[in-house]
């Protein structure tokens, strides 16, 4: 855990520091705001000071967490804006598993927050909920127009890479300070330096244990867009766990993956041209879907890989194939998330469809033609 917390806190410091170095960084121009966040990016590091204080105290009050097991997990990944939220919200509405809600991944990543929240909840409905009000009212506020591309609530299904936060291993950082190597290889785990990706991994499995410890009896299910190539390490790590991939057609999913960070870019005051972040993701959208066709063709018995368009044609009967492949009873469908405002043409963001889906096609091609590719009955 020390190891952990010295690795972040010198990744956010060295992060911080670079972004006060005028015209050094062309995606992080310092413009009034960029330098808002600056300035008020000391209070989230005293947020993340506080959870690390928080975990470090569960070392002391729930020692036995660490002896916790984590059976059969079910892990949601695949390229990004390919449904990877809708399907973990179809699996998580149906009871058969516990997953990390937002209230969870960004207030309480430790057992003794939880227990403390949860008690002060149970005396906050008493009252009428005017800190749940105020809570949801904020975090509303705080997502401003990512609303629109992914809806958050307190008690909503949420990413796994938000409770990375401390560690500083959520790919959203990227956003945040688009210059920084090693952010960027938090998409690429490979490339991540062998003492880092062992720090982050051995975080996670502890993120992973306090969940379960908090949800006893229960099984566990993760989704993060950003864990492409995370399911070979996670495969190690859990013998008997299983990974739904969910895929779409390339220039799609890049187009409205570019369009859904624009609020991101705006909050953080980075890439004011977007031409960055463009040839970012063309590079990562690449490396995603080979890592994703790599693992599918490696380990088809424990893989299912959902085409984004039968999700969106037939939800229900996604839910039924996957529910008789994992052994669950069929889940209810949720309500349909918000319509957004996306552009899903490559073009308007100076890209070639043609040449985006002829670059990337062939893993996505070899994706569609797997075995492991969910039959979905018409």
């Amino acid at each position: 855990m020390l190891e952990s917390f010295l690795i972040a806190m010198g990744s956010y410091g060295r992060c911080y520091l670079h972004s006060a170095w005028p015209g050094r960084h062309p995606a992080a121009p310092l413009r009034p705001r960029r330098l808002l966040f600056l300035l008020l990016f000391p209070l989230f590091l005293l947020v993340q000071l506080g959870h690390w204080l928080a975990l470090a105290l569960d070392e002391i009050l729930y020692p036995d967490y660490r002896q916790q097991p984590v059976r059969a997990p079910v892990f949601i990944t695949g390229i990004p804006r390919s449904g990877t939220t809708y399907l973990h919200r179809l699996l998580a509405a149906g009871g058969a598993f516990t997953t990390v809600r937002t209230w969870e991944a960004l207030l309480a990543p430790a057992i003794c927050q939880r227990r403390a929240l949860r008690a002060l909840a149970r005396l906050d409905r008493r009252l009428g909920a005017p800190l749940q009000r105020i809570t949801q009212a904020a975090i509303a506020r705080g997502s401003g127009d990512f609303a629109s591309v992914h809806a958050v609530g307190l008690h909503d299904a949420e990413e796994d890479y938000l409770c990375l936060l401390p560690a500083a291993g959520c790919f959203l950082l990227l956003m945040a300070f688009p210059f920084d190597r090693e952010l960027e290889q938090l998409g690429t785990l490979g490339t991540l330096p062998p003492r880092r990706r062992r720090a982050l991994l051995a975080f996670y499995h502890r993120v992973i244990q306090r969940h379960c410890y908090s949800h006893p009896g229960e099984r566990f299910l993760s989704k993060n867009a950003a864990f492409a190539s995370w399911p070979p390490y996670l495969a190690e790590r859990y013998p008997d766990a299983t990974f739904l991939l969910c895929v779409r057609r390339p220039s799609t999913a890049l187009a409205s993956q570019l369009s859904a960070l624009e609020p991101a870019r705006r909050l953080f005051g980075t890439d004011p041209g977007g031409e960055h972040t463009t040839a970012r993701f063309r590079r990562l959208y690449a490396a995603f879907l080979d890592d994703l066709a790599g693992f599918a063709a490696a380990q088809p018995g424990r893989v299912r890989v959902i085409e984004q368009a039968d999700l969106r044609r037939a939800p229900a009967a996604v839910g039924r194939a996957l529910a008789a492949w994992l052994a669950i009873p069929p889940p209810p469908l949720p309500p349909a998330g918000p319509a957004g405002r996306h552009r899903y043409d490559a073009d308007s963001f100076g890209l070639s469809t043609k040449a985006v889906d002829e670059e990337l096609g062939a893993p996505y091609a070899a994706l569609l033609a797997s075995e492991a590719r969910l039959a979905v009955a018409a």
